[in-house]
């Protein structure tokens, strides 16, 4: 049976690294541990903005990394068009750019589901709604957008 592929966006692994909310970190850690049920993917994004983060998170994050063994998906034009056209539809903020890039590439790369805790660009219903409505315009399925929770038993 195929594994359920999931990109995991930037929130999540944050939220794995930090004590509180101790229920967003456990749900997080949770995820994290079901490499028997979920295959996971980052992209180049998601590094670098884990490197922004003050050295004991990244440390934090380091460790779920191995533990959890994603794979990093390859930038293309295409997921930058993506990208682009989230912004100019204004599905998702110019200023949060990386957000519209994280979703591009958990839709340019077809996966099952993408993983946020960002409840304001991505997660939330209306944003969800805007995301799949410019994915059928583009000619695109659109991802389960979801929070760990979702995913795992809490």
């Amino acid at each position: 049976m195929r594994k359920a592929e999931v990109y995991v966006e930037t929130s999540v692994w944050g939220a794995a690294a930090n004590v509180e909310p101790a229920y967003f970190r456990l749900a997080a850690e949770r995820l994290f541990a079901m490499v028997a049920d979920y295959e996971f993917f980052v992209s180049p994004v998601v590094f670098e903005e884990i490197e922004k983060a003050p050295p004991n998170v990244r440390d934090v994050i380091t460790s779920l990394l191995a533990k959890a063994i994603p794979k990093i998906l390859d930038p293309t034009a295409e997921v930058e068009y993506l990208a682009e056209e989230y912004v100019r539809r204004e599905v998702i903020p110019a200023r949060f750019r990386n957000d519209a890039i994280h979703v591009a590439y958990a839709t340019y790369y077809a996966k099952d589901f993408l993983v946020s805790y960002n409840f304001k660009h991505i997660v939330g219903i209306r944003r969800r709604n805007f995301i799949r409505a410019a994915n059928v315009v583009l000619g695109y399925a659109t991802p389960e957008i979801v929070s760990p929770e979702e995913l795992v038993d809490v």
